[in-house]
């Protein structure tokens, strides 16, 4: 089966601030990756769509849509976020209003939650496939755990709506002076490649080599329980994990993963453990997201996802 990536022409996916999107998404699968502007022309058996759609893109998409279903290859719009049916970005919504549409389907990073889920249970025709963040060995980063600092790495965004764990842990930093100590936080960088003001640049290869420093990287999904793409740069970085493993990853990581409930005393006595142990967890935690995200496994089972559901 010959998978292409499509990609943006105009995107600026240079300014993007992780791996998880566009030609380097792709590219890690090991998939050929090509512009939006050619899909027409393009030979291919299944095409995957980037989600990060400009004008020039959304024409060039109805022009290929509009031609006979039998003339042209399924595609699959890629999903990394559950409140995309909500977005009020016009490239997001051309990819929801293509819903049921012959051969129009959508990959997704994640089980179907929230909005998501609401608007699949809609679909007649669409059909729904899995498409997780793959694992890159090459991104590794080997800084022995006795020459980083006992802290816990917090990052991300701020939002108690979308990602509660993070922020409780950032509320009881600000009232207690032990966890400030124990943690350091580095804030949002910003989306620079959406219009935004770039805020820092510890973004990319600099954001898993910043997070090396440190011995645990703390890590909480959204909301609804989704795997973000940090949970493999906590692998990359080659630290301990410490906070909440997302649903899809819960069972695979139960032995490796240090669970954070809200107090002090859990941080505490993590980074109090001795060297050897910590050693271990990040580990295990690195070979099982080696395994579980290995991209030949994964693009051996989305091909087993697409053959069923065509």
């Amino acid at each position: 089966m010959r998978i292409v990536y499509f990609v943006s022409s105009t995107h600026r996916y240079d300014e993007a601030i992780y791996f998880g999107v566009g030609p380097k998404f792709g590219a890690a699968y090991g998939w050929e990756v090509q512009s939006i502007r050619g899909i027409a022309s393009c030979l291919c058996d299944v095409g995957i769509i980037d989600n990060r759609l400009e004008p020039l893109d959304v024409i060039a998409l109805e022009s290929f849509l509009a031609l006979p279903p039998r003339s042209r290859f399924p595609i699959f719009f890629r999903i990394s976020d559950p409140d995309m049916p909500v977005s009020k970005k016009p490239g997001v919504k051309f990819i929801f209003a293509c819903g049921d549409r012959d051969g129009v389907h959508f990959a997704t990073t994640y089980d179907p939650e929230g909005p998501f889920k609401d608007y699949v249970a809609g679909l007649k025709h669409s059909r729904i496939v899995n498409l997780p963040y793959p694992y890159e060995t090459a991104r590794e980063v080997e800084i022995d755990l006795t020459q980083r600092r006992r802290r816990v790495f917090l990052s991300g965004a701020s939002d108690e709506q979308l990602y509660p764990l993070r922020q409780l842990l950032r509320r009881k930093c600000r009232h207690n002076p032990l966890l400030r100590i124990a943690t350091h936080d580095l804030h949002h960088p910003g989306y620079p490649d959406s219009g935004a003001r770039l805020k820092h640049s510890v973004v990319r290869e600099k954001f898993v080599g910043y997070a090396a420093a440190y011995t645990h990287f703390f890590l909480c999904p959204t909301r609804y329980e989704s795997e973000l793409a940090k949970y493999l740069e906590c692998a990359y970085a080659g630290s301990v994990p410490i906070g909440l493993p997302p649903k899809s990853l819960a069972a695979d990581v139960k032995n490796c993963f240090l669970t954070w409930r809200g107090t002090t005393w859990e941080i505490v006595h993590a980074l109090a453990s001795d060297l050897d142990g910590m050693q271990l967890l990040a580990s295990q935690y690195r070979t099982v997201l080696r395994k579980v995200r290995e991209p030949a496994s994964l693009v051996r089972n989305l091909q087993k996802q697409i053959a069923a559901s065509l």
